[in-house]
């Protein structure tokens, strides 16, 4: 079984960015556009209060969304991690509906799910594009994964350093 550095920050990734909050969000605003804050929780209908403020803490707390402006009200944006994360989703979702995984009829969510706990399993054979998507990501942007996979902060990390 392969536990490299490299198989072991895919595993924490996937988990850390396979939230379905986290995943609708980001999908949301990279198709439509920026989110504005007053009509989250009607435009992700499905998730509850608890799981909208969890996924727009994550999201700000990765470096995905920050907080703009739309026509003057103030809205989600996504990051250029945020865009290229949602690009890492939509390749997931791809190979699972062409390979009807996890099942014929799942929805994106369920898709992206699932695909990344595939690809966060030690020692299962993993899907290519997804697996290079996500690798790519972790190398570009995984740094921002680290205090929420140790609960440290970035100014405790530099404490330490």
């Amino acid at each position: 079984m392969n536990t490299s550095p490299d198989t072991i920050a895919l595993a924490h990734a996937a988990a850390a960015l396979s939230h379905p909050g986290l995943v609708r969000i980001v999908s949301d605003i990279d198709d439509h556009g920026p989110l504005p804050r007053h009509l989250l929780s009607r435009t992700l209908t499905g998730l509850s209060r608890q799981q909208l403020r969890h996924a727009t803490a994550a999201g700000r707390a990765l470096g995905l969304l920050r907080t703009g402006k739309h026509a003057g009200n103030p809205a989600f944006v996504l990051t250029s991690p945020g865009r290229e994360l949602a690009d890492v989703y939509d390749t997931a979702a791809r190979w699972a509906r062409t390979h009807r995984y996890p099942c014929d009829v799942s929805d994106f969510v369920t898709r992206v799910q699932a695909t990344l706990a595939l690809l966060g399993t030690p020692g299962t054979d993993v899907p290519p594009a997804p697996q290079a998507a996500l690798a790519s990501w972790v190398r570009d942007h995984g740094t921002a994964l680290a205090p929420q996979l140790t609960g440290t902060t970035q100014d405790e990390m530099e404490l330490a350093a």
